[in-house]
């Protein structure tokens, strides 16, 4: 009778029975998913409390947000500046989880499409266990509701409880923090020179102190600080102590010669002086030097040679600072000896301009005195004519390019045979180009007009083109000069 009561089929209407070893009272603590289930239950205060439940939830956690707690950025990345300039971790948490940039994209934050659970009678009849009716205890039996965090239709549901952090900054604000980066000014070639000075001296000093105590006439000054695990002199380790002292002096004067040929304002002016090529083979001689104490360790101290050609050199940098300090000295009083930088030539335009280019082409002729071409019927007058072949415009801009502090823009070829006309056409042509490119000072002249000599108007736009020339070069280089 029992197996009959068990075979029998379960009509669809009936309460359902307990399963087999089910408790009376269920002992698991609701979830989240649970009480928001009941939601859909008639009882108001449970609506109430759902709402205060997830209020509290959803300002802590929300798409993956959890308010931080004192985060900071990893120490590899604060020495990044691309990192450092987007904000905190704090505001890019907040950011991305009140706009939803990241939903769906990480594997943790990504939403699973769960089947919604079901009540299929058909399939439960004969095969599956009894189920028990929850819609009588406030659950729903036709669809099961997911965790807030994986469901779409939940979405506008907590975004009305994601209030804003009052100590957040707004996810439209901005948190770039721009880092100007502070560069050190460049030393000028004076601070060069007096670090070069420096530098080579401390070197002579050692070298100077190694050859005294080689040849046994150096004497220690009684101030000369003794310490305990000092070397024995003459030993091998007394031998590397000083050659390392001598190699460390020693570079740190072929750095500081280094930085003042590279960075110098003039180099033609030391390539006058002494020429590149041999001043990089001192230099490589030197280092070789250098490098042959080191490959032997210093073993038995200094040589002769050695010393010889270190300080050698040293001396050949001081001969050439010696040579570019005269050099200095002669175009600082030829500087004052040009009348045309001082006193007021008010009504002495021409004159003035007369001294200035004579004080640019000291080695030639003097010019002819400068008379106003609108003043003498007779054109060319003589200070024009010497100008009409073109070649001492040339060298007059040649010449005012070396006296500038910019030595740049020179004619590099001109004629100097100016029998045939186009020859005197052409470097009034490069003297007019050169002026446009070099000083940027616009010149219009017609050089075949001035050649053959085509009537006064041509003198007297050539005149104002050499008095534009004057005014405009003068200018630069006087305020080059102060």
């Amino acid at each position: 009778m029992s197996a009959e009561v068990e075979n029998r089929p379960h009509s669809p209407d009936a309460a359902p029975s307990q399963a087999i070893g089910a408790k009376t009272e269920p002992s698991r603590a609701l979830s989240t998913t649970s009480t928001i289930s009941q939601s859909s239950s008639n009882d108001g205060t449970s609506r109430d409390s759902l709402g205060s439940e997830l209020s509290s939830s959803s300002r802590t956690r929300r798409r993956g947000y959890m308010r931080p707690q004192g985060t900071d950025f990893a120490a590899s990345a604060k020495s990044r500046e691309s990192v450092m300039s987007l904000g905190s971790i704090a505001h890019l948490q907040y950011y991305f989880a009140r706009t939803g940039l990241l939903d769906g994209k990480g594997g943790q934050l990504a939403r699973k499409k769960q089947p919604r659970a079901t009540l299929d009678l058909a399939a439960l009849e004969g095969t599956a266990p009894m189920i028990p009716d929850l819609s009588g205890h406030g659950f729903i039996t036709e669809n099961a509701v997911e965790s807030p965090t994986g469901m779409d239709d939940m979405d506008d549901f907590y975004d009305g409880f994601l209030e804003e952090d009052p100590d957040m900054l707004p996810p439209t604000a901005s948190t770039y923090n721009h880092r100007e980066k502070v560069i050190p000014k460049p030393p000028t070639v004076a601070e060069l020179k007096t670090e070069l000075e420096s530098a080579l001296q401390d070197a002579l000093k050692v070298l100077k102190e190694a050859k005294e105590r080689k040849e046994g006439s150096y004497k220690a000054s009684s101030d000369a600080p003794r310490y305990p695990n000092m070397p024995d002199e003459n030993t091998q380790s007394w031998y590397e102590l000083q050659g390392m002292n001598i190699l460390d002096f020693v570079t740190l004067a072929i750095r500081a010669a280094k930085n003042y040929y590279t960075a110098h304002e003039l180099p033609d002016r030391l390539d006058a002086i002494k020429s590149e090529k041999q001043i990089r083979t001192d230099l490589l001689s030197v280092m070789e030097v250098l490098k042959q104490m080191a490959t032997r360790n210093f073993k038995g101290g200094m040589r002769d040679e050695e010393i010889a050609t270190m300080t050698t050199w040293i001396e050949s940098v001081f001969d050439i600072l010696k040579k570019e300090a005269n050099i200095e000295a002669s175009e600082q009083a030829e500087r004052s000896s040009w009348a045309w930088m001082r006193g007021d030539w008010k009504g002495k335009e021409l004159e003035r301009e007369r001294q200035f280019l004579m004080s640019m082409i000291p080695d030639e002729e003097p010019l002819p005195e400068w008379t106003p071409a609108s003043n003498d019927a007779d054109l060319p007058t003589p200070f024009l004519e010497a100008m009409q072949n073109g070649l001492l415009l040339v060298r007059l801009h040649n010449a005012a390019v070396k006296k500038s502090r910019r030595r740049f823009g020179a004619i590099p070829t001109f004629h100097v045979n100016t029998q045939k006309p186009y020859r005197s056409a052409d470097n009034l042509r490069y003297w007019a180009k050169a002026a446009e490119l070099r000083f940027e000072c616009m010149i219009s002249i017609d050089p075949l007009g001035i050649v053959y000599n085509n009537g006064p108007q041509v003198w007297l736009d050539f005149e104002a083109a050499i008095l534009k020339w004057c005014a405009h070069v003068r200018e630069e280089i006087t305020n080059e000069l102060v």
